[in-house]
């Protein structure tokens, strides 16, 4: 019992012997164990059979299986084993000091002869009851572990005890109380047993079943509280998987099934995009600052912190996101809730590789529109160095150029002679400069008009609309913006404007301006000939307006009908992320 109790004690919990010996040197160890023992135990006198029995079973098994567990304690190992250690630890060392305590007072109590005033003889039986407490603490901490930690499916055993003890109860109550209570108060005798009998096992056949149904979710209630069962999280993840589509709503359904079912304080669920590991959805979602992306290295998910246990999710081998749980109290997790885990990872597998394309494409979807926007912003640009070109450059030289004419002009009226011809082709040159300066001042203006800058698009638009052919009412109530929205609604309006003055026929054009919904909308309507927009493939004015307004998270809308006239629509937002 000595060997048993001593073995038990170093091999807790896993069953295997820490450090590993070789075969020989475990077999002489445990040689010399057995001859020490057999020394002590060869024939012991009463008087010194309480303290041999105090020494081996109060002291000597608890210090070998303390500093077993001790050294296990202090090894790199899962942390439910380390736990384990720990508690028994505790448990032997409260042993040990009793059996200490023991062991100074037998030896001084035979010494004396008497054990407190009464004769030595009922030292046993007082060492014996000191025993009882000593050796009670040891399996009740372990006890205490299973059921703290749910070792070997501890939760499981005792879901199906409480539910079959309690069936049980429930058919002999209904047994007892058909025949004997009923049959007693109709005072049946023997042969009335047997109706009453049957009666009572068709009440229990159909009772049976929705009784057992209450008395299992009783039983969960008792076992893991107000938590879902590991089979209920796993199947109610299934279920929302066939039911819905991969989104950031099944993520969070994900992050809240794993936390109730692990009974954590905390459960995240990470994506894998690129080479980080970026939080996808928090479980409780109490508004608190989720984790920062994590930069992943090699094939494993890199360290978390602050976390009771973290699951790689994979599918077809491929790394697509990760499981956390935090617990409160650096509490560690159940072997069942490390399966639990597991489980949810491999299901979960599909989901995050469909939600790392969604969330890939979105980010090539930014890309793009950045991409838009850097172009149209370019043009932009672009067009404002050729304005600076033109103006600073061919302009002034034309400029100068007339200047020289009307100079030359001068100098023909006080030549003598016939200087008419001279002087004709010197106004014609004259106006012809005129013309070409105005040509570019024109050209400088619809590049980025100076007045749109100044004074905004009401003014702009309505200096535009003056010198049209069409007659053109523009109704702007608006404000001043940024730039590229003032740029982007200007020049839509412009090419709307031009668009009817080509193909619209003599007709009249209404430009709308206003704020609706957090944005900037217009509206340029013509009613002109129209055309069957269905028929019609947009042209480059009509894609260059829907460019500018898209690249700005805006959009264009063209309808038209035969007879009706043509309306464009746009919108911008005026605050953009």
């Amino acid at each position: 019992s000595v060997l048993a109790y001593a073995w038990a004690m170093v091999v807790f919990p896993d069953g295997r012997l820490v450090p590993r010996w070789r075969r020989w040197p475990r077999a002489l160890l445990y040689g010399a164990v057995v001859a020490v023992l057999v020394y002590i135990l060869r024939a012991p006198t009463d008087a010194s059979r309480p303290v041999v029995l105090v020494m081996l079973f109060g002291i000597t098994v608890p210090a070998v299986g303390a500093a077993a567990q001790a050294y296990r304690y202090r090894r790199p190992a899962a942390e439910v084993d380390r736990q384990l250690s720990r508690l028994l630890l505790i448990a032997l060392g409260v042993a040990a000091a009793i059996g200490v305590y023991a062991l100074v007072t037998g030896v001084s109590s035979s010494a004396q002869s008497q054990f407190q005033g009464r004769d030595i003889q009922v030292l046993p039986i007082e060492l014996y009851r000191v025993f009882q407490v000593s050796l009670s603490i040891v399996p009740l901490a372990l006890f205490a572990g299973i059921f703290r930690y749910r070792l070997f499916s501890v939760d499981t055993l005792v879901t199906r005890t409480l539910v079959y003890g309690a069936l049980a109860g429930f058919v002999s109550a209904v047994y007892i109380g058909v025949v004997v209570g009923v049959g007693g108060a109709l005072g049946a005798g023997t042969n009335g047993n047997l109706p009453l009998s049957v009666a009572a096992t068709f009440v229990v056949a159909v009772a049976f079943e929705p009784a057992k149904g209450r008395m299992e979710r009783l039983a969960n209630r008792i076992v893991y509280g107000h938590r879902a069962t590991p089979y209920e999280v796993l199947s109610e993840f299934s279920e929302r998987v066939a039911d819905s589509v991969a989104s950031e709503e099944l993520l969070s359904r994900m992050a809240r099934v794993l936390g109730e079912g692990t009974g954590a304080v905390r459960a995240d669920v990470w994506l894998k995009v690129d080479d980080e590991l970026q939080p996808a959805a928090t479980w409780p979602d109490n508004g608190n600052t989720t984790a920062e992306p994590l930069k992943i290295v090699g094939p494993e998910i890199p360290w978390i912190h602050n976390v009771a246990n973290a699951v790689a999710v994979r599918h077809q081998g491929e790394l697509f996101g990760a499981l956390t749980v935090a617990k409160s109290s650096n509490e560690p997790l159940t072997p069942t809730e490390e399966k639990l885990m597991a489980d949810l990872g491999r299901q979960a597998g599909l989901v995050l590789r469909n939600m790392r394309l969604t969330a890939e494409l979105r980010s090539r979807l930014e890309e793009l529109r950045a991409s838009r926007q850097r172009i149209v912003a370019a043009g932009d640009e672009e067009r404002r160095r050729l304005e600076r070109n033109l103006h600073d450059g061919a302009q002034q030289e034309l400029v100068a150029l007339k200047v020289k004419l009307s100079m030359a002009e001068d100098m023909a009226d006080e030549l003598e002679g016939d200087t008419e011809p001279l002087l004709e082709l010197l106004a014609q040159l004259k106006d012809q400069t005129g013309d070409a300066v105005e040509s570019l001042r024109d050209l400088a203006r619809g590049i980025y008009p100076p007045l749109l800058a100044a004074e905004g698009l009401r003014i702009a638009l309505n200096a535009q609309a003056r010198k049209s052919t069409l007659d053109i009412e523009v109704d702007a109530e608006v404000q001043r913006y940024s730039q590229d929205i003032e740029a982007a609604i200007y020049f839509c309006c412009l090419e709307a404007f031009q668009n009817a003055a080509k193909y619209a026929g003599h007709c009249s054009v209404t430009a709308t301006l206003g704020e609706l919904d957090g944005g900037l909308r217009l509206e340029v309507a013509d009613t002109g000939c129209g055309f069957e927009s269905s028929d019609v493939e947009a042209g480059m004015g009509t894609r260059n307006m829907a460019d500018r307004l898209e690249s700005l998270d805006g959009w264009l809308k063209v309808t038209s009908q035969p007879g009706v006239g043509t309306t464009v629509t746009g919108w911008v937002p005026l605050n953009r992320a």
